[in-house]
């Protein structure tokens, strides 16, 4: 008897940390390219996915780097939370349902930030996060938008090819003619 107690004992030691799942928090932000004064905007998603429970309320705190680079702007509570603290980089959200918000992925909150334009490597993290860990998340560059540049060469290309085909039949018909 002694034996099977140890024998489930060391089980539920080992299998219990298996099965308890954390909620993960991730996020996303992406630089404007639209840079009024060099100043550009950001918009950060943080999302929380993999929940398993209600969540009545979380709290943490949002860090930009670098500190020089440009700042928190407002922070806007997602869907189903109630900010308690302002828009400073503290947050403080509980749940407009008291049963709590029980979606396995939701987004948590929309960070808007002005970046300075000439700076890069900018990161948003979110530190004492109240479920979860911390995480990093970096402002992605946008990408250099299209201009057209490769249109001129594409119509000069076209244009010889063109020539070349009507140069080359009128040159066949000629031959053809003179027999």
């Amino acid at each position: 008897m002694k034996k099977l107690l140890s024998f489930l004992v060391v089980g539920i030691v080992v299998f219990l940390p298996l099965s308890a799942k954390a909620a993960r928090i991730t996020g996303s932000c992406e630089k404007s390219t639209n840079c009024p004064d060099d100043v550009c905007q950001s918009v950060c998603t943080i999302k929380v996915t993999e929940n398993t429970s209600a969540i009545t309320e979380f709290e943490g705190d949002f860090v930009f780097t670098p500190e020089d680079g440009g700042e928190i702007v407002s922070i806007t509570p997602g869907e189903g939370w109630t900010s308690l603290s302002g828009n400073d980089s503290h947050i403080n959200f509980i749940a407009t349902d008291s049963a709590g918000v029980s979606a396995s992925e939701f987004t948590l909150a929309t960070v808007t930030l002005n970046v300075d334009k000439d700076v890069t490597g900018c990161t948003l993290r979110l530190t004492n996060p109240s479920i979860g860990t911390e995480v990093t998340v970096e402002i992605e560059e946008p990408d250099s938008p299209d201009t057209g540049a490769t249109l001129p060469i594409a119509i000069l290309v076209c244009g010889v090819v063109a020539g070349a085909v009507i140069y080359g039949v009128s040159k066949k018909n000629n031959k053809l003619s003179k027999i």
